[in-house]
């Protein structure tokens, strides 16, 4: 109980920091711009090649849109972090700060997102190809890696880090620092889905069953359904993003950012050996 106390604590001061500063969500809405169009034109007939059998011309072309896709989502992300860190500091920032460090890290943000697209390729080819056994590796490893590389885009927006070192800087906060670092992402992943998720299946579900009386009405649901989902997902991408900068700084340097409070972050944080890290509170 105590964990799920703390881990809600987290998600309602990533909240109330995405309330106070709301020009933070426009960092996952522009991604999600950039990511639908790119989507259609690369991984959606690469996909559609490789079901129609022709993997030759199929495959690399969805790798490729894996890529770009990636690229996109790490693009933005760095953008939100690198705003969210400014806020944290007491200092001004608006979108165009953000972005200015994006483009400042591109070269960063290129390389990582081809590194992560060729793990993340690797590990699928695993899970589909390993059967029962290769499954449960996959899965195994799918999680490992997204906990290794939880701090990946803050330390590439903050530190300027290419991929082999943006990913041993991640691991070694990881592996020296964390214990339960799971939790806030859990409860913000909850919460979203308790209150954002749910309903909007609940009003897609509804629309479905009406589509065939009242075509207008259950259409109209199902619309507002996937409104209230991308919504969602959009909102979980931002509190993610500024729950990861603040854990970044305790994790790496003991300050306490942005509201959080030390018992909180602690929560999400436990060092080995039990020390505790110099507190820093701004």
């Amino acid at each position: 109980m105590k964990r799920i106390r703390a881990g809600w604590e987290l998600t309602k001061k990533s909240w109330a920091v995405l309330r106070e500063n709301r020009q933070l969500i426009r960092f996952p809405i522009y991604g999600a711009a950039a990511t639908i169009p790119l989507a259609i034109i690369t991984l959606g007939p690469g996909l559609y090649l490789i079901e129609d059998g022709q993997i030759a011309p199929g495959a690399p072309l969805a790798v490729l849109g894996l890529y770009i896709l990636a690229f996109v989502g790490i693009f933005f992300s760095v953008g939100l972090a690198a705003t969210a860190d400014k806020l944290f500091r007491g200092e001004e920032a608006s979108v165009g700060d953000g972005l200015a460090v994006a483009r400042a890290r591109i070269g960063k943000v290129a390389g990582w997102a081809f590194f992560s697209t060729v793990v993340g390729v690797i590990i699928s080819l695993i899970e589909d190809q390993g059967g029962i056994f290769g499954s449960i590796v996959g899965r195994i490893l799918d999680i490992g890696w997204a906990l290794v590389t939880f701090l990946a885009v803050p330390v590439i927006a903050l530190e300027g880090t290419g991929p082999l070192e943006t990913l041993k800087r991640s691991g070694t906060l990881f592996k020296s620092r964390w214990g339960q670092q799971v939790t806030g992402n859990i409860a913000i992943g909850g919460a979203v889905f308790v209150f954002g998720v749910l309903p909007a299946a609940a009003l897609i579900g509804l629309g479905i069953l009406l589509w065939g009386t009242s075509g207008f009405g259950g259409a109209l649901l199902v619309i507002v359904g996937v409104i209230v989902l991308a919504v969602a997902i959009l909102i979980q991408k931002a509190l993610s993003g500024i729950f990861g900068v603040a854990l970044y700084h305790y994790a790496a340097e003991g300050a306490v950012l942005g509201g959080f409070s030390q018992e909180e972050l602690e929560s999400a944080v436990k060092l080995k050996g039990g020390a505790m890290p110099a507190q820093s509170t701004i």
